[in-house]
């Protein structure tokens, strides 16, 4: 669509114009303070709803009226404001369908008007804020779940950036205590005293030397019993086949009993003798249980008996190679009292180099974690289909063509080709722009954007002051000027 008709009424400095357009560029000139930049921001106003106070001073009334459209289509926009509305009220009307509206939301929902210059975009690259801003428009043609999910990783980013942050402290922290921490050691500690000697052992063995010559006679006590447990074992098995062989036995035999008495009676009986097979069947199920239990049970007392028959052999075998009287622990109690010191640092160090990798190891996963959400970000900008060829943005601003779009490292014709091609981009519905202090682009920047706008069947408002000239003027562009 495009505007058709724009009509003005004690808007601001501008006491009257009408006009009707059916051009593709025209340029709107005059000395300064005759309303120019008050035309283009009277079109912004009606396209997008945006506006402030804008009653002429000293007047009591005022409308703006704009008629938007194309060969199917045509939509009325009036702004009508009083001295007591200034901002006056908005409203949009279908010339085909005669549907009218006073929501400033329906308006933007028709038309889906993005508003910013191409000169004062191309400007925003001179600043951080600016960059930022760019960033934004770019973005804002992305697609809607592209969009979401740059903001959702920027977000994570932030957030890892900070564990981040906090884990490098970490590491450096740990860094600096491990490093004292080995300074205690010489070359070789951590292997030899990575065990500490339990000196406790040492000192008791001087106190129970005596108990140890009676536990000696409880032990042999204790090996026999098991070899008479072990010698019972065969017994017990046999005494629970015999057991298992009896009980199966005795329901077999009550089983044939009820058998017989039921072939005797077997119109009557039959339900008695399923019941009866059922228990049968249930009873020599228990015993088979019952008889696995205790043959497990047996055998568990078995590896137990002989575990505890192989304790006490060790045991005996180790008290009769050492003479607990003659035994002198003094010496080996010093030995693992140095040896249990040098432990302790080695213990200490190995505790904080631990705590230092474990460091280490959480800061490099947020790195991880960074680098994939940057590769995710790139991934998705680099496949979502912007409309200008080479386009990208970092988090420190656009890129063209892998280069930072700042002037001295792209042309300001290529600037100026990027802001125009934005804007259009941005506005497929409303082809229209606008670009205030036009004189200021230059006769190169300004015939590129005049060539972007015919090649993609824009219409456009530029806006020049012309010193001398007392008359606001709206001309079409053509080719001989």
């Amino acid at each position: 669509m495009y505007i058709k008709k724009l009509e003005l009424l004690n808007f601001q400095v501008i006491k009257e114009f009408n006009a009707d357009f059916e051009g593709n560029v025209y340029f709107i000139t005059g000395d300064n303070e005759l309303g120019k930049s008050t035309l283009l921001k009277a079109i912004g106003a009606m396209l997008t709803g945006n506006r402030d106070a804008v009653l002429k001073n000293g007047e009591d009334k005022g409308f703006a009226k704009m008629v938007v459209g194309n060969d199917g289509e045509n939509y009325e926009v009036e702004l009508k404001f009083t001295k007591a509305n200034p901002r006056g009220t908005l409203s949009i009307k279908s010339q085909t369908t005669g549907m009218r509206s006073d929501n400033v939301s329906m308006l933007q929902k028709i038309f889906g008007y993005q508003d910013f210059d191409a000169v004062e975009f191309s400007r925003w690259s001179e600043t951080a804020e600016g960059r930022r801003k760019q960033i934004e428009v770019v973005k804002a043609l992305l697609p809607e779940k592209v969009r979401t999910r740059i903001a959702e990783i920027d977000a994570e980013v932030t957030t890892v950036k900070d564990k981040r942050k906090d884990a490098n402290a970490e590491v450096k922290t740990y860094t600096t205590i491990c490093a004292n921490a080995e300074k205690q050691l010489k070359p070789g500690d951590v292997k030899t005293y990575a065990e500490k000697k339990d000196i406790t052992a040492l000192m008791e063995e001087q106190n129970e030397n005596a108990r140890l010559i009676e536990k000696a006679k409880t032990v042999r006590q204790a090996r026999q019993q098991r070899i008479e447990q072990l010698e019972a074992i065969p017994g017990r098995i046999k005494e629970a086949e015999e057991t298992r062989k009896s009980n199966i036995k005795a329901i077999d035999d009550k089983l044939a009993a009820e058998e017989k008495e039921v072939a005797r009676i077997i119109a009557e009986a039959n339900a008695r003798l399923e019941k009866a097979k059922e228990d049968a069947k249930a009873n020599k199920k228990t015993i088979e249980n019952d008889y696995k239990e205790t043959l497990q049970v047996i055998v568990n007392d078995k590896s137990e008996f002989v575990k505890r028959k192989a304790n006490a052999d060790k045991w005996l075998e180790e008290y009769e190679a050492n003479n607990p009287e003659q035994l002198d622990t003094a010496e080996q109690l010093k030995k693992t009292e140095e040896h249990n010191r040098i432990n302790a640092l080695v213990v200490d160090y190995m505790a904080k180099k631990k705590q230092k990798e474990a460091a280490e190891k959480t800061a490099r996963t947020f790195e991880d974690k960074l680098g994939a959400l940057a590769k995710e970000r790139e991934t998705l900008i680099a496949t979502s289909k912007l409309p200008i060829a080479g386009l990208s943005f970092t988090d420190d601003g656009l890129e063209l063509n892998g280069v930072p779009f700042v002037a001295g490292k792209v042309s300001d014709s290529q600037i100026m080709e990027v802001a125009a091609k934005l804007i259009i981009a941005s506005n497929p519905t409303v082809k229209v722009f606008r670009i205030a202090r036009g004189e200021s682009l230059g006769e190169k920047r300004l015939q590129a954007i005049i060539d972007i706008a015919k090649a993609n069947g824009f219409q456009g408002f530029i806006e020049e002051v012309k010193r001398g000239q007392t008359d606001l003027v709206v001309e079409e562009y053509t080719e001989n000027e």
